[in-house]
């Protein structure tokens, strides 16, 4: 399976974390050849980091990406740069691929997702979720906003299942580049933004519930319907866990506040190339 990455060097340690679960919650005969799409991780971590995928019998593929983007691409408040890769990554990946899963660097996986990789585009061009619990008051400002008055949906970019041969014709680098010109007064979360304005009603909806958990969300479901949403539920069913917003459970650590954080830190302490984003750690095994 084909996996694509976007990310800087402040993200290792949580990528890392995600990696390691994908590794343990799917088969082991799966081969998965990661390709990580980047601008300023130093060489070092990505020898490094090639080590750890190889060690578990799989493969890296580092698409440098400096030259991607001009320096004045539209980015605000938390968001960097490498958040755009992904809507150029059909236009710079192997032609060869005919699909690929994009995940964010915040996601855990919990159970295998070959079923989901695998899966009937049915013509449409991407496969991902809806947050319609956090965007549905709104959709109306967001249609009007990103000029798609007809669409019922605004969908999350932090699960993408891509098929490459069919927007690599429907649509090119320059018409990315171009709606994020025409829109970059308009953009609340950029990249977000121009893939529903771009992409809107050629999307395939999947449960956000199994493929794009929130921990945010998880609480109140939880909360309102225990019977149905627990600890057993999330273990049997759920594939990925996102950890959308500010607050993350690396940075936390015990502190931070959702239930769902747990299975972070479980494979977090589980893995053991901690050493290879923690170099302080090292020294203090050296001293």
């Amino acid at each position: 399976m084909n996996l694509l990455f976007t990310l800087n060097e402040t993200y290792l340690p949580p990528f890392y974390t995600l990696l390691h679960s994908i590794f343990y919650s799917n088969s082991r005969e799966e081969v998965f050849d990661i390709y990580l799409m980047h601008k300023d991780i130093s060489d070092n971590q990505l020898l490094r980091l090639e080590a750890f995928i190889n060690t578990e019998g799989h493969s890296l593929h580092v698409i440098d990406c400096t030259n991607l983007f001009e320096e004045d691409t539209v980015v605000n408040r938390y968001y960097s740069i490498e958040m755009y890769y992904r809507l150029l990554a059909p236009f710079v990946l192997p032609d060869k691929l005919d699909r690929i899963l994009y995940l964010d660097p915040d996601i855990i996986n919990l159970n295998s997702f070959a079923k989901f990789y695998n899966q009937d585009f049915k013509g449409k061009l991407f496969i991902a979720t809806t947050h319609e619990y956090a965007t549905k008051w709104i959709q109306p400002l967001n249609n009007l906003r990103l000029g798609t008055l007809k669409s019922e949906d605004y969908f999350n970019t932090g699960i993408l299942l891509m098929n490459l041969p069919e927007i690599r014709t429907k649509v090119t680098p320059d018409d990315i580049f171009k709606a994020i010109q025409t829109n970059k007064n308009r953009l609340v979360l950029p990249d977000q933004d121009i893939f529903n304005h771009l992409y809107w009603n050629r999307i395939g909806e999947a449960d956000w519930r199994i493929y794009n958990l929130d921990p945010r969300f998880y609480s109140k479901l939880k909360l309102f319907f225990p019977a149905v949403y627990n600890q057993e539920w999330v273990e049997k069913n759920v594939v990925f866990i996102h950890y959308c917003g500010k607050h993350k459970p690396w940075l936390e650590n015990e502190k931070y506040r959702y239930d769902l954080g747990f299975y972070y830190h479980e494979f977090e302490t589980d893995h053991t190339y901690l050493s290879a984003y923690h170099p302080e750690l090292e020294e203090q095994n050296d001293a």
